[in-house]
């Protein structure tokens, strides 16, 4: 990012009044000494002034009066796919495909109007069909020359047509279904890795830019100024995590490699590493790593991707490098894994403070679905950060769900366990794992604060702060940004009404988004914001 410094004043000429004075009828300051005001002061990157009384604010070039609003701090997603996001927004979403029958026409309707080498679609949930899914080769039918790749709604498998199939090189891959005629076109663990790097190559970089473009004004429109992009070779691979790693965008993006070498973000100057860094796969898939078996496959329990030592290695050569680290597991044996691993480096590290060593890292477990409470002991020990996504809860969750399915009526019971968590002082932040789910800050809000079952519940203020401040702590910037206070960067967003006390919040419409004081969303008269 580049920054663009003020010009000089001539000696002995006094600037004139600058910044922008936003005034609403309530400022959410979620700061201790103030509990809410009225107006916000935007100098630059910075607020410079918060108060009660507009007319008691300092000297100021503008004013942007905000009637009928409500301002508070930006928005962080800490946890998301942006590049893919994008492309279920612009092409060929599934989310609402309720048969074979159904699927087959959406590709079909969707192959008659793409342009492009690849249909990729996404949001195949198989378990709302009641009919086969469509053969590899019908597939090819219906697609004409284009390769089809059909991502499920975890994106740990997906449906291809025969043409990848025979393309990517599958023949020895792990992960290949098959049937009594041959492959299903439905894949999983390296199999869908392979043909998803294969098919991400085969796209024009066009669709992909304006996939980047959409998913980013998306997040701003929501009045989101920070998204924790999760990249990797499995995702999308390195070109698109440089787009994101080193492209100018209107929001924030944290850039996270999900691959073991270290070499990548040292090369470009992060801080941090990991993310989607699988440890495990999903529930949806069977693929999550789980102690005891599946409750509706007891012939499987999941895998782990990674070895104990492997992964041991990997985090103290994290430490030494100074990285943060962040790793998925949503299965116990996976979180188990990632606990193990962390306490045998600081074991290791001893005597040169071990424990505080790990904990200064603030390290991240990214979903943490299966959380027993045998375990949040120990992940608070560590100083582990729970990255965690409320709209699973609302999506699976619930008697007769997918998680009550897979893990039996005991297990389910402390699937995202957030009031427990947050009780032991663990550092818990929010995000959307767009696009499995949508960026939808408010409906995270709420999902966390209405849980099917109405246990491990939190407030809306705490849901609030966790879709906030703990985006700003887990990606360790909560020391300049994060509550709305002098001093502190501008990142600020304005809704109509006032969802922070609406029975539901979740139809609150953004009216402006500002990140370093700069607008990423909506209109306001910000004349000395510096570039970025």
């Amino acid at each position: 990012m580049t920054s663009t410094l003020p010009a000089p004043t001539r000696a002995g000429v006094r600037p004139g009044p600058r910044g922008t004075l936003l005034v609403a009828d309530r400022v959410i300051t979620l700061g201790h000494a103030r509990k809410d005001a009225r107006a916000v002061l935007v100098r630059g990157s910075r607020v410079v002034w918060v108060g009660d009384d507009p007319e008691q604010a300092p000297p100021h070039q503008q004013r942007h009066e905000l009637p009928g609003c409500v301002i508070g701090p930006a928005f962080v997603d800490a946890h998301v796919h942006l590049t893919p996001t994008g492309l279920g927004l612009i092409g060929l979403d599934l989310s609402e495909v309720r048969s074979a029958a159904d699927l087959r026409r959406a590709v079909a309707s969707y192959a008659g109007q793409h342009t492009g080498r690849v249909i990729w679609g996404h949001g195949l949930d198989p378990e709302r069909f009641d009919d086969p899914l469509p053969t590899p080769d019908e597939l090819s039918r219906i697609a004409g020359e284009r390769s089809v790749y059909l991502s499920r709604v975890d994106g740990h498998a997906a449906l291809v047509d025969r043409w990848t199939l025979s393309a990517a090189p599958l023949a020895r891959a792990d992960g290949v279904e098959v049937g009594p005629g041959g492959p299903t076109g439905m894949l999983k663990r390296e199999a869908n890795h392979i043909a998803r790097r294969w098919a991400v190559g085969a796209m024009e970089s066009a669709e992909l830019a304006a996939a980047r473009r959409t998913a980013v004004a998306t997040a701003a429109s929501r009045g989101i100024a920070s998204v924790h992009e999760m990249g990797g070779p499995d995702i999308m691979g390195l070109d698109d995590f440089d787009a994101w790693a080193t492209g100018e965008w209107p929001i924030e993006v944290v850039p996270y490699w999900g691959g073991l070498d270290v070499g990548v973000p040292i090369e470009r100057e992060l801080r941090q590493i990991g993310g989607d860094l699988l440890l495990d796969g999903s529930l949806g898939s069977h693929t999550a790593a789980l102690c005891s078996p599946y409750h509706d496959r007891p012939e499987e329990s999941g895998h782990l991707e990674l070895d104990d030592e492997t992964l041991t290695q990997w985090f103290l050569e994290v430490t030494h490098a100074g990285l943060q680290s962040a790793v998925h597991a949503i299965g116990d044996a996976a979180i188990r894994q990632a606990i193990r691993c962390w306490a045998d480096v600081a074991e290791r590290l001893d005597p040169h403070g071990g424990t505080d060593l790990v904990r200064r890292g603030r390290h991240r477990v990214e979903h943490g679905e299966v959380l027993p409470p045998e375990l949040l002991d120990e992940f608070a020990e560590l100083g582990l950060v729970l990255s965690a996504q409320p709209a699973f809860e609302d999506r699976w969750g619930g008697p007769g769900g997918m998680y009550a399915r897979r893990l039996g009526p005991t297990r389910v019971r402390w699937t995202n366990p957030f009031r427990g968590v947050a009780d032991l002082g663990i550092h818990l932040a929010f995000g959307s794992d767009a696009n499995v789910t949508e960026i939808d800050p408010w409906g995270a809000v709420y999902a966390a604060q209405h849980r099917p079952g109405g246990e491990h519940e939190v407030s809306r203020l705490e849901a609030v702060s966790m879709s906030t401040l703990g985006g700003r702590s887990a990606a360790r910037q909560e020391r300049y940004v994060g509550v709305v206070r002098a001093g502190m960067r501008a990142d600020l967003a304005a809704f109509e009404g006032d969802p922070y006390a609406a029975d539901d919040p979740r139809s609150a419409r953004g009216v402006l988004t500002l990140v370093h004081g700069r607008v990423a969303h909506g209109q306001a008269p910000l004349p000395d914001a510096p570039g970025r």
